[in-house]
């Protein structure tokens, strides 16, 4: 009965930490006046893991398939705003325009529906993508041969892991996903997957240099950059107020929400004038205490407005660095990061953004160095000057592009 209890209680408790306090609780209390108790649902771990036991296959085609390079990737279903996504129907979208040719893979189910339906709602909110879509169910039987699979998250390796049809295998890579959880079985999940032989495409250098150094995978690496017709400098409006930007991303630990909102109180005491913008996330069911404005999912194409109205910005992550520093900067918005390898490998010279340990002092201390102006955060802007004006999305793509011809030669 305890454990049943138990069960219930954690069951609760993740209810209440995924959708918030109130929706949460209201969630629990109708399951509870439904069935007098949490509906218990027995998890059926073979079903929801099944692609962990699907057959190993070497890629059995040997030489490349035509003048034009072919990818097969396998992606896990996504939600509007993802920037994994995003990033993955970028590449794709500006690989395309260097006449190689993808088709999409789903797997598993997609809650966007039928192939032709998920294909439009990239196309709507992604990129007008010419691959074709398919959705995978419980197996990889796919007759169709590619040059390249390229898996694009732990799930999606085990389905690559499985593809023959194929003369090689690529993981590209955009963060270390075992760093998701907890250590344990899903933990081991996702870390087996850089044990599989496959070539690694990473989103910047820690990764590249993680993946080669602690399980020796042969990896190269690609920058980020950001869009320029979206992220440029804009006018200040209101410019007595004085603004700090806040990526809040609550469900996404990496992103450190706690220790932003913790500094940010302690900062807002001492400056009760300043208003706090928060984005990413609508935190309205979370107690904050100071002057805020609770932005919630900003419509990308309204980002760079919202940024040029703050004076800093906190930008907190755990694991690889998030887009959002080169798109404030691009539109005039100076970067407090927390410190790590993680975090700089974009930065070698350390003088783009205002580094922090994960320290709530040290992070009100740097707040109130630029929010006080007693530092020139124009010298960050000088700093990043070239890498803005150099970057570009279809650098990046020029890369890529030649790393798969790279693997594809041996």
């Amino acid at each position: 009965m305890y454990n049943v209890f138990l069960y219930n209680a954690k069951k609760a408790a993740k209810i209440i930490r995924s959708q918030g306090v109130i929706k949460g609780s209201k969630t629990v209390v109708s399951k509870i006046k439904k069935k007098n108790e949490i509906a218990v649902t027995k998890k059926n771990v073979f079903k929801f893991y099944h692609y962990l036991l699907l057959e190993n296959k070497a890629a059995k085609l040997s030489n490349r398939l035509g003048n034009e390079l072919s990818l097969a990737w396998f992606i896990p279903d996504f939600g509007i705003g993802s920037g994994g996504h995003l990033n993955i129907f970028r590449i794709v979208y500006l690989l395309e325009k260097l006449d190689i040719k993808s088709d999409i893979y789903i797997c598993g189910e997609s809650q966007w529906g039928d192939s032709a339906s998920v294909k439009g709602v990239i196309g709507n909110y992604f990129f007008p993508l010419k691959s074709n879509v398919y959705i995978l169910d419980d197996k990889v039987d796919v007759n169709i041969e590619y040059d390249v699979a390229v898996a694009t998250s732990w799930q999606t390796a085990y389905y690559v892991r499985s593809f023959d049809n194929c003369v090689k295998k690529v993981y590209f890579v955009q963060d270390f996903e075992p760093y998701f959880y907890a250590p344990g079985s899903a933990y081991s999940f996702a870390e087996q997957t850089y044990k599989f032989g496959f070539y690694g495409i990473t989103a910047g250098d820690w990764l590249k240099e993680k993946l080669a150094s602690d399980y020796g995978m042969v990896c190269e690496s690609f920058s980020f950059s950001y869009e320029k017709d979206l992220y440029k400098p804009q006018e200040k409006r209101d410019k007595d107020i004085r603004r700090v930007f806040f990526y809040s991303r609550p469900p996404t630990e990496r992103r450190g929400f706690e220790l932003g909102i913790l500094a940010l109180n302690e900062f807002c005491k001492k400056n009760p004038d300043v208003e706090i913008v928060m984005a990413g996330w609508d935190v309205s069911e979370y107690e904050i205490p100071f002057k805020h404005f609770n932005a919630g999912v900003v419509r990308i194409e309204e980002l760079s407005h919202l940024y040029a109205q703050c004076d800093v910005s906190l930008i907190l992550s755990f694991t690889n660095l998030s887009l959002l520093p080169l798109e404030l900067m691009a539109s005039g918005c100076p970067v407090i990061i927390n410190r790590g390898r993680n975090n700089d490998w974009i930065d070698p010279d350390k003088n783009m953004f205002i580094y922090v340990e994960d320290d709530v002092n040290e992070i009100v201390e740097a707040l109130d160095q630029v929010v006080n102006k007693k530092v020139d955060v124009q010298i960050l802007m000088d700093n990043a000057s070239d890498l803005l004006e150099n970057s570009s999305w279809e650098k990046e793509a020029e890369k890529i592009q030649k790393y798969l011809f790279k693997i594809l030669e041996g």
